[in-house]
Formats: C-alpha cells, structure tokens, sequence
C-alpha cells in the first residue's frame, strides 16, 4: 500500500495529536506514535509534542506508512535501566521481578525514572488513559526481586493489612561476608534512624527507646563459601534496611554493601535478592506463591566463589564431595518448613485437593483416582496411652432382633414446646361402657332442708345397718380423678359431727 502523504489547514484551535487522530481517522495512541516518529510537520517544522497547541489556519502535512505500526516512545531515563519482568497478573494484583538499580517509587522533588512510572508508563501506552497503581511495599534500590502492586481499592486494603500484620512469606537470598558460625538462628533487635546520615543502626530499646522499632529476621545457611556465606532469609517484620544492618551488626555484612559493609571486586551492589512472595489473594482468598529468579550478577558473583572453593579444595588434596558442606536439618524441621511452603503454593498446582471456599455454579466436581493398594500391610502397633479401638463383629456374629411389637394404628402423641407431653384422653363416646350400678337397698336417702339441697344429685346410696340421719364420726374420701382422692366431710354445712341430729321445732 502506498505512503499517504497529505497536508491540510487547522480550522480550530486544538492540541496537535487531537488535530492528527481527528483528520487521519487513528487513535490517540496512532496519533502520538506518528508524532514520537517525526512524521508530522506544523507550518514546515517537525513537531513531536502530543500537547502542542496549534492555532486556527496552521498548514499540517502528514507523510506516513499505514502498514506500519508507529508506537509511543517510552519517558526518558527508563530504556537505559533493565527492563522489569512480569510474573503473575491478574484483575486486582501485579506482581514484578525488579531489577537492581532502579528505585520503586519516586523521591521527594527527585526526577529520576522509577518502576512505578515504568508500570504506568507500559500501560498508558497499552491505551489504559486511566490506570490505577497503587504502592503497597518497597525494597532497596540496589536491592532485585519480586514486588507487589495493588490495581484496585480493594486489593490495597487487603495487602496493607497482610504486611501490618506480617502474614505472608517473604524470603531472600543472600551472600555474607565471613563464615557465620551456626547453621541457622533469628536475629532480634531494635532499628532506628540517625537524623544526620538517614542510616538505620541496632539500639537498645532501654536507652533509645524514642523511634526504636523491633526486628526479627530469620536465616539459614545454604552453602559455605571460602570467606563467604550463603543464607536464606526470611522476614518477620519489614524495617528499612533490615538485612543488611542486622547482619552487619553482627559482624557479617552482605557482599557488595558499600553503606553497611565494603566494596567488593566481585559484585557492585550488595548481595541481596527477593527471591519468594507467598500470600493469600485479598480477594480471591487463594493462596498465591511467587518467585524471582537469580539475577545475572548474583549469579556471576555465586560462581566465582565457587571457582575459588574448587581451587582451595584441590591445593588441600580433597576429591569429589569430601569438605563440602552440607547444612544440618532434621526431619521435623525439613518437614515444617515444606508444610509452611505449601501453604502459598497456586492453588492449581496442588494436585488432587480441591480450592478452599464454597463451590462455584455449574463447576463440575474433579474426578478421583483409584484407591491405593496397600496389600497385606501389617496395620499400626499400638503404643502405650492410645486409646484401643473397640472390635466389631461380623454381621452373622450379631444377635438377631426379635419382630418389632405391632401397636396398630395409634396416634402418635402431640408435644407441647417447653412442656413434657400429655396422654390425650378419649372423648366420652369411646370410652368403655361401665357395668351396672351396685344396688344398696331400701336405704332412705337423708332429708335435706330446704337452702342445703345439692341440685342433680339422686338418692343416696344405700349404707346397709346404719340408722337414717346417722353421720360417720371421721371423714369420708370422696371420688375424684382415677388415681387420686380428697377428703371431704359429709352432712351440712356448719353442722356438728356425732350423734343424731335433733328435730326441728316448726
């Protein structure tokens, strides 16, 4: 396809890279590569500010491949540092491997290129024109490794509290000057900054309590080093500096700290890598492991080192792997520390175990393999304290249940809340017919005056050879609900017990 070349006059006031996207029919990044390229030309001179203010009847000339792809030029100061490395990314977190030399977020009143400006610099030119990066930690300048960026509100708030309560895993590499004695140990103190120098120093917090913050830094030694040392470490807490002071105070600076230590012919900067992040995402909740490789200078600097270890070795007569040092773990410890590990592994990456967390819709459930077969396994002796499991017997060994008893078809109960539930009683109907009454004689029932008289009762039962008006000298039970009795006297109300009563005088 042939170049377009074409020129025009501005009608409106407006910015250059507006006029050229308007005209032509780009975008706005089309527009300010062709810009960034010198391929546009106000009033005869070649303009290359995307902002530059063109005045109504300015003559514009466009000359340029439409094949071609023409991209922004990155800000100055930044293509002449390493570029950074991507290596997890998702909607809420970035995680970036930095390079040595090149500051994490910029300085008061500094203009110096930085990884932050670097990030958002590489998006914009994606065509983000609203890109949020949020700083949640940083590391030393001199210092490489993984970072973390927060791309949304959400997940800042989550990451800030993680680093304020220390809950994730932070490991570095680093080499020591000197041969540290024991294997592995924690360094414990309290840091704080000279107002002069802005150098970080170990205090003690009895005496120079003000500004003290406490450190804890644990390590373990990897190799060992004619004159060096290896080790692993891992953060408990995140002080400015921390490596490196504590371990100088120590006596052991890292390799290369031309603050805290010596220059070195082997490494320029101090030997000093983040090598691991693990977290949970705080969002997703999963758990999230990330790692750095070992940068090309480390790595030099390691083998060098070992050159010098080979060639000691040989003048010492040893051969193959006799000297080398080989750090001391044991079991338990080797265990825990692949139990701590596995904690931030992906979660995709733990092979037959399911993701914590309810089940997503439509998710299908991950099919199992087949059962080990352990074969005639001896099962597991039994050690005094455990508590002995009771044997079960086989099926045809159990006693045989008799039949169930047949109730027919009553009703089960009705239970009352809070209260303990009552036989219901049959209506009158269904209750069994009573036999006849008992017959007591000629027995005269006992004349009642007139105001004593109880309504709807009959006559009295007969009570054989006692005399008519005759009353029992003691109480009388009377019939009340089955089960129960209650006393009640007999004869009228007020009367007097014992004796006839006497005949009224009318």
């Amino acid at each position: 396809m042939a170049r377009i070349n074409e020129e025009w006059n501005v009608e409106t006031e407006a910015a250059l890279a507006a006029v050229v996207k308007d005209k032509l029919g780009l975008s706005v990044r089309q527009a300010k590569g062709l810009l960034d390229a010198g391929l546009i030309k106000v009033n005869g001179e070649v303009a290359t500010k995307h902002g530059q203010r063109v005045k109504a009847g300015a003559t514009i000339h466009a000359n340029f491949d439409p094949e071609l792809k023409y991209d922004l030029k990155p800000r100055p100061g930044i293509a002449a540092l390493d570029p950074y490395e991507v290596l997890y990314e998702d909607t809420h977190l970035l995680f970036v491997n930095k390079p040595a030399g090149l500051l994490t977020v910029p300085t008061e009143g500094g203009k110096e290129a930085t990884l932050a400006d670097a990030i958002t610099d590489h998006y914009q030119r994606r065509g983000f024109k609203r890109f949020q990066l949020f700083i949640v930690h940083r590391i030393d300048r001199w210092t490489s490794g993984v970072l973390v960026f927060a791309k949304t509100p959400e997940a800042l708030t989550g990451l800030k509290k993680m680093f304020e309560l220390h809950k994730m895993n932070r490991v570095y590499k680093a080499i020591l000057v000197g041969e540290i004695p024991e294997n592995s140990g924690t360094l414990k103190g309290h840091l704080i900054e000279q107002a002069k120098t802005l150098r970080m120093r170990v205090v003690d917090p009895k005496k120079n309590a003000e500004g003290a913050q406490s450190a804890i830094t644990h390590y373990r030694v990897l190799e060992r080093l004619p004159g060096h040392t290896v080790v692993e470490v891992k953060l408990e807490t995140g002080r400015r500096n921390q490596i490196r002071v504590q371990f100088a105070d120590r006596g052991f600076p890292l390799l290369g700290d031309q603050v805290y230590g010596e220059v070195s012919e082997l490494l320029d900067r101090q030997a000093l890598h983040a090598e691991m992040l693990g977290l949970k995402h705080p969002v997703t909740e999963e758990t999230i492991t990330v790692t750095a490789p070992l940068p090309k200078d480390l790595d030099k600097a390691l083998r060098a080192l070992r050159n010098l270890a080979r060639v000691s070795r040989a003048a010492e007569g040893k051969k193959g792997e006799e000297g080398v040092f080989k750090p001391k773990e044991t079991r338990e410890n080797k265990d825990k520390r692949v139990a701590r590990a596995k904690r931030y592994e992906p979660t995709e990456t733990r092979t037959g175990e399911r993701p914590k967390g309810p089940r997503k819709e439509g998710e299908e459930r991950p099919a199992r393999g087949p059962r080990k077969d352990f074969g005639d396994r001896p099962s597991r002796p039994r050690t005094e304290g455990d508590r002995p499991q009771r044997p079960r017997t086989d099926r045809d060994e159990r006693p045989t249940r008799g039949p169930r008893k047949d109730f027919g078809d009553r009703p089960s109960r009705p239970r009352t809340e809070g209260n303990r539930p009552q036989r219901p009683r049959a209506d009158r109907d269904e209750r069994p017919a009573r036999g006849p009454r008992k017959d007591f004689g000629d027995r005269s029932s006992r004349p009642r005056s007139e105001g004593n008289a109880r309504p709807g009762r009959g006559p009295r039962k007969e009570a054989g050879s006692r005399p008519a008006g005759a009353r029992p000298s003691g109480p009388r039970a009377a019939s009340g609900p089955r089960g129960t009795s209650s006393p009640a006297p007999r004869g009228r109300a007020g009367a007097k017990p014992g004796g006839p009563r006497k005949p009224k005088k009318f």
